[in-house]
C-alpha cells in the first residue's frame, strides 16, 4: 500500500501540472486561432488598390544583368 501511494506521489503530481498546462495551452491556441482568422478577414477586406500604389517598386535590371546606378540628391 506505501509503495502505491508512493508512486501516485511521484507520478500523480507531474500528471496533475501536465493537465493544468495543456488546458492552458488549448485556451491560448483557441484565442490565437480566433486572432488569425480575424486578421485574414481584414487583409481579404483591405482596399488593395489604395495600399499597392504607395509600395515602390523594385528597379528593373538592365539587358546586361548588372543593377542601374542610383543617383542620390
Amino acid at each position: 500500500m506505501s509503495e502505491f501511494l508512493e508512486v501516485i506521489g511521484n507520478v500523480g503530481f507531474p500528471i496533475a501540472v501536465s493537465i493544468y498546462l495543456l488546458i492552458r495551452v488549448e485556451n491560448k491556441l483557441s484565442e490565437l486561432t480566433a486572432a488569425i482568422g480575424e486578421l485574414r478577414e481584414a487583409i481579404i477586406l483591405l482596399p488593395h488598390e489604395k495600399y499597392w500604389k504607395a509600395i515602390p517598386t523594385m528597379p528593373s535590371f538592365p539587358s546586361n544583368g548588372q543593377p542601374a546606378k542610383q543617383e542620390y540628391l
